[in-house]
């Protein structure tokens, strides 16, 4: 197969321009052409152009296509395996069940029998967050019978709970914008982008499978792909049949309540076991296990204390607070895109650091979207951004955060609790509702009292206050020194009547639960803590391929008993 990299083409080019373009670089009939990657170059505003990287498969042998590759003599065209990610290892069992799909892995192992009276050899995964579900999916295809423990309610009831809370103000502390199925994502933009390689191919096979289960075939190769909270409901459910259809167990409304060290031997090696006990509704009850995967979000708070209390490491670690900044769509569709602003709703990407060092960012951007109440927990405030997949709202809106670093020596909980502070500061400050206020009324310390050209887009009430009074001074002018910054940038990005609202405190992890190179917990062998809670990952994309390489360690782990 052939790689084709760096071909550019106008932005409103058809598919048909894009395969003569790749006829004429390779010279050569071919078989198939497949996109795997697709970036938007508007630097020069007169003259956007989309960039493609492009596998071409000519059928010829890899002998026949050495020759080719001799006679192009193009720098931008080179030979590739064309290998795609395969989960590589499988449990086959006389209990297993037949929808499993095998791998074929030398790692394969023939004659294991699963502990069916107390599921020993069954993994136990916490959170159907993007690191969970996927973790469980890989792990059920391959025989191994997960099962996943979550604290919320399936997504179809999970998105009336939520709608309900933004109507009514009714909080549930069990099924809300962060707990459910699906995590804290499934109520964003859907952002699948990340910064991280993939030199593993985890990442391109997690996009494949988004498709599969129901998103735009786009995403698969998009520089910025999204899907939208309304696209990704869909999803979730789809990902969970395919999980119980392979074998896999789901518990919702199942809450990790405590966790118990004993342990066993199999063959004469001894290993730890896990019970986990569980709340479910009024119920409680145990799984016992040899091995889990901790893939909680990231506020999950009552879960890191009984974590720290059942005696895992832990360590408190950076993360970024902020708040949210609505500007009209319109505004960064012309300084992103010039005259492609039709071409979709712009986004930006914007980093500043402050005269003493400090990193300030936009996070979360989401064009055409919603500032929503992302409350988990009585008396706290706290806000997100989300897009439906159209993101056809007026306002584009982005967190402006400030990084938050914890002073040495200081106690695991330490950024959880200055969360913790300053929700309850934006609560009081809105009574509830989200509080807002004019950039401008920002700057001068003043309240605001009325709105100007814009008005927010929120999914939850709103209200005007003051928002300066809520945070450190450091971190007032940190963001105010940044968005003068940004509007360098993004003329008009200093805009007196742009929305701000609060708090934008759930970035990421304060907490980092310290695993080794295996993926196991320094302090317990057989729990592979994963995700964004667990201080892993930041984002969708980057969970749920960090729950792939936990369920690989997972199975590994398992493997290497017998």
């Amino acid at each position: 197969m052939f790689l084709l990299q760096n071909l550019k083409l106008n932005y409103d080019a058809s598919m048909d321009v894009l395969e003569k373009r790749v006829r004429k670089m390779l010279r050569v009939p071919f078989q198939s052409m497949e996109i795997l990657r697709r970036s938007l170059d508007a630097r020069d505003k007169s003259d956007i152009k989309y960039v493609y990287t492009i596998r071409v498969d000519t059928g010829k042998t890899p002998e026949e296509e050495k020759r080719i590759l001799k006679q192009i003599n193009n720098k931008n065209v080179m030979l590739t395996n064309g290998k795609e990610y395969e989960f590589p290892f499988a449990f086959s069992s006389k209990n297993g069940t037949e929808n499993a799909k095998p791998n074929t892995s030398e790692k394969h192992s023939e004659n294991l029998e699963y502990h069916d009276d107390t599921n020993e050899f069954r993994p136990l995964i916490i959170g159907a967050g993007p690191a969970g579900y996927f973790a469980a999916l890989e792990l059920a295809r391959a025989g191994f019978r997960p099962i996943l423990c979550e604290r919320g309610k399936p997504v179809e009831e999970r998105t009336m709970d939520v709608n309900t809370f933004w109507e009514t103000g009714l909080l549930l502390p069990d099924s809300n914008v962060s707990f459910g199925e699906g995590g804290a994502g499934t109520f964003s933009d859907g952002k699948l982008f990340t910064g991280n390689k993939d030199r593993s191919g985890r990442i391109r096979h997690l996009l494949k499978e988004f498709v599969r289960f129901g998103a735009s075939p786009e995403i698969a190769y998009d520089a910025k792909p999204h899907i939208g909270t309304d696209v990704l409901v869909k999803i979730m459910r789809n990902m969970r049949r395919e999980i119980e259809a392979c074998g896999g167990e789901i518990l919702f409304q199942t809450c990790l309540i405590d966790l118990l060290q004993e342990e066993t031997s199999f063959e004469s090696k001894k290993y730890p076991i896990y019970r986990a006990i569980f709340k479910q509704k009024e119920q409680k009850f145990d799984i016992i296990t040899s091995s889990i995967i901790l893939a909680v979000g990231n506020s999950a708070r009552d879960t890191f204390r009984r974590l720290h209390s059942f005696g895992l490491a832990m360590e408190a670690k950076p993360f970024a607070m902020g708040l949210r900044l609505e500007h009209p769509q319109s505004l960064i569709d012309h300084n992103m895109l010039g005259d492609a602003s039709p071409l979709y709703p712009a986004d930006y990407k914007l980093v500043h650091h402050t005269e003493d060092g400090r990193a300030v960012f936009s996070f979360c951007m989401c064009p055409g979207g919603y500032v929503v109440n992302a409350s988990t927990e009585p008396e706290m405030l706290c806000v997100n951004g989300m897009s439906y997949s159209g993101r056809d709202g007026i306002n584009a809106n982005s967190a402006i955060v400030v990084s938050v670093s914890p002073p040495e020596q200081a106690s695991v909980f330490w950024g959880m609790e200055f969360q913790q502070e300053l929700e309850r500061r934006f609560y009081e400050a809105g009574n509830g509702q989200i509080p807002v206020q004019r950039l401008g009324d920002f700057i001068k310390g003043e309240r605001t009292v009325s709105l100007g050209s814009v008005t927010p887009q929120t999914k939850g009430s709103y209200t005007l206050a003051e928002l300066s009074h809520c945070l450190p001074n450091d971190m007032v002018e940190a963001i105010i020194e940044a968005i003068r910054s940004f509007d360098r940038y993004c003329p008009g990005f200093w805009m007196e009547d742009a929305i701000l609202s609060g708090i934008e405190a759930r970035t990421s992890s304060p907490i980092r639960i310290i695993r080794d190179e295996s993926g196991q917990s320094v302090s317990h062998p057989g729990i592979f803590p994963a995700g964004e809670g667990a201080g892993y990952a930041g984002g969708i994309t980057s969970s749920g391929a960090d729950g792939i390489r936990a369920a690989e360690a997972v199975a590994e782990y398992i493997l290497g008993k017998y």
